[in-house]
């Protein structure tokens, strides 16, 4: 009997303590009462300071969703790495990162200020919990990654480092900012993205068009432009882990001599489509939405890769 009341304890234990580490936060902002998901790490201390991720979803998508979808790797690696996550929700699922690329998405037709909302998140956040405000780092997938873009253009006193999964520049956004301040980036992109193209091109969401997006080369070009970064790339192969799926990828970084801090860098996924790598795999009819999903990575390793090499 004690045998058992010893399993059932620690069982116990280990599930409060895992709930404990994922905390629900909530502000009231223009209107709205918006949420997000935060994960703390394994032995969280007030002595230490943390970097802090956050993490977009995707339009339609959500809060746990792209939690758990990635595997709960970022969570992970929070854990051994040292850094706190957060999962902010949109507004009905979906983000401003610029109402006038199109009025299809809540969010963007009724001008939800996101950007605020981002930011008072960060202050709440940093006045809860000991974040270096150096290291706040924000990244997401398609709507989440336009509305990264977003976040660096016109919140530039908070975030500086970003990641853009299945998304590159929205033009109505480089149009709409005049004035950039520098800031590091990391595409991660697909090739046969059906979506999002990777070339210059519009949005399209079943046949229907969600504005204009500069695609990858123009992308870079801007960004090389804005931090002084070569636009002759170094270039090294990811490992072919998953050799039967027709997917390839390369890392391509654009150095900075005169400034290494300020980094651009792509992770090109040939034949890739409109995904995060290494999430859980899709049904097949979404599959044919979306594109594929390579498993040769998983995209969390790699942003926070990208995110860590700029606290050096």
């Amino acid at each position: 009997m004690k045998k058992y009341f010893f399993i059932l304890t620690f069982s116990l234990s280990f599930i409060f303590s895992a709930f404990a580490q994922i905390r629900q936060g909530e502000i009231t902002h223009d209107g709205y009462v918006r949420t997000w998901l935060t994960y703390l790490p394994k032995n969280y201390s007030e002595a230490k300071t943390y970097p802090l991720v956050i993490a977009l979803h995707g339009g339609g998508g959500t809060a746990k969703q792209l939690m758990t979808s990635t595997k709960k790797r970022f969570n992970t690696l929070a854990d051994t790495e040292g850094f706190i996550v957060v999962y902010p929700q949109g507004v009905k699922k979906s983000w401003n990162d610029n109402n006038k690329r199109d009025q299809n998405g809540f969010a963007r037709k009724e001008n939800i200020d996101d950007v605020g909302f981002i930011s008072k998140m960060i202050s709440k956040l940093q006045s809860e919990y000991n974040i270096n405000d150096d290291a706040v780092f924000a990244c997401g997938i398609s709507n989440g990654g336009l509305m990264s873009q977003t976040l660096a253009m016109e919140l530039p006193e908070k975030i500086k480092i970003i990641g853009m999964v299945a998304a590159t520049f929205g033009k109505d956004e480089v149009d709409k900012v005049a004035d950039v301040s520098p800031f590091s980036i990391l595409f991660i992109h697909g090739t046969k993205d059906p979506i999002i193209p990777y070339a210059e091109g519009d949005i399209t969401v079943f046949k229907k068009t969600r504005g204009h997006v500069l695609g990858i080369e123009k992308s870079i070009a801007y960004m090389c432009s804005l931090n002084g970064n070569s636009l002759v790339p170094i270039i090294t192969k990811l490992a072919n882990i998953s050799v039967k799926d027709n997917m390839t990828s390369e890392h391509f970084k654009y150095p900075n001599p005169e400034n290494p801090s300020l980094k651009v860098e792509l992770i090109k996924v040939t034949n890739g489509g409109h995904s995060w790598p290494g999430a859980k795999k899709k049904k097949r009819l979404l599959r044919k939405v979306t594109g594929a999903t390579t498993q040769d990575f998983n995209a969390c390793d790699k942003l926070w890769e990208f995110f860590k090499s700029t606290m050096n």
